[in-house]
């Protein structure tokens, strides 16, 4: 195996009975499917018929369609976060169910397709990470944020909940196969428009992210047990922003020929790994759209740019194979 085949999602349920996995659904016209708020981890493939997304706390506005192949409920299954929206279906359906713990346990015994499964499912978080920091951005141009109430309890919130870090720092596996970076103040570990591809978890210290081609616009700071570069590491793209260090830090890098020879070695560790990107990019997508749910920014839709990067945030994940 090497990092080509592992990060080649193209025709991901004919991978190692994946497939299998899935519960078949029928559903008739006009049932709820996952309602807003609710808790639950089951993810959803639709395999005939349509559904809409319904925002609950938007008057009930459609914002979204779903046809056959289209996948919903991947924050609740990868991070376990409350239901972002509702799903009803406009049709009778069928739909593929795929409940997370007969995933974990298959994971943990067929180590190389699950992981596939879980970078297709993150990368797709991924795309939608990219689309919500280009509005942040934009939005930021128009609108002073500096009052806005509920943003700094939101980012404290999801901080409080990044206690579990994604690798054990100690592990001597990780000493032999990893690089630390002891990092001085002002360090930059990428930026901006570079193709690369590394990982880095914090284990001491904090990194800023910005965005500099926004004139420094900060994204986010982040600290021990937290990670960057996430995105690049999943979908190969250049780097859309630039990592600083502040203050002195300890931080493991972490390449995709890194999790390849994990997941030989000490297949547990690469699925914890795995797990724990999941859980991070759901929370992050999930602290995404609470943030612009705060942000006032009805006014700009008529604005192109707004308008295209809304749309394609919620353009749903599809599963090519079904087609």
């Amino acid at each position: 195996m090497n990092k080509e085949n592992l990060f080649d999602t193209e025709d991901i349920l004919s991978e190692g009975g994946v497939r299998d996995l899935f519960e078949e659904v029928e559903v008739g016209e006009g049932e709820k499917i996952v309602k807003q708020g609710d808790a639950g981890t089951d993810l959803f493939i639709v395999d005939s018929g349509q559904c809409v997304v319904i925002d609950d706390k938007g008057a009930g506005r459609i914002i979204d369609s779903l046809d056959r192949g289209d996948v919903f409920g991947e924050m609740a299954f990868l991070g376990g976060e409350l239901r972002s929206a509702t799903v009803r279906s406009n049709t009778p359906c069928k739909l593929l169910k795929l409940s997370r713990e007969p995933f974990v346990r298959f994971l943990r015994k067929q180590a190389v397709p699950g992981t596939k499964f879980l970078i297709f499912l993150e990368r797709f978080m991924v795309e939608r990470l990219r689309k919500a920091d280009s509005l942040r951005v934009l939005i930021s141009g128009d609108q002073d944020l500096s009052g806005k109430r509920g943003l700094q309890q939101l980012r404290a919130d999801i901080r409080a909940r990044n206690t579990k870090p994604l690798l054990s720092a100690d592990d001597p596996i990780l000493s032999e196969i990893c690089h630390w970076i002891y990092a001085r103040n002002d360090q930059v570990l990428f930026r901006e428009g570079e193709r690369t591809t590394d990982l880095f978890i914090i284990r001491k210290g904090e990194v800023v992210v910005v965005d500099e081609g926004a004139g420094g616009f900060l994204l986010g700071t982040f600290g021990a047990n937290d990670a960057v570069g996430e995105k690049c590491f999943l979908d190969g793209k250049p780097r859309s922003d630039t990592a600083k260090v502040r203050g002195n830090a300890e931080i493991l890098m972490f390449t995709r020929d890194t999790l390849v020879e994990l997941l030989e070695r000490d297949s547990s560790m690469a699925i914890g790994l795995s797990l724990g990107l999941g859980s991070l990019l759901a929370r992050r997508l999930s602290m995404a759209n609470r943030t612009l749910r705060l942000l006032t920014y009805e006014e700009l839709r008529e604005k192109a740019e707004v308008s295209r990067l809304l749309s394609e945030m919620r353009k749903s994940l599809r599963i090519k194979t079904l087609h």
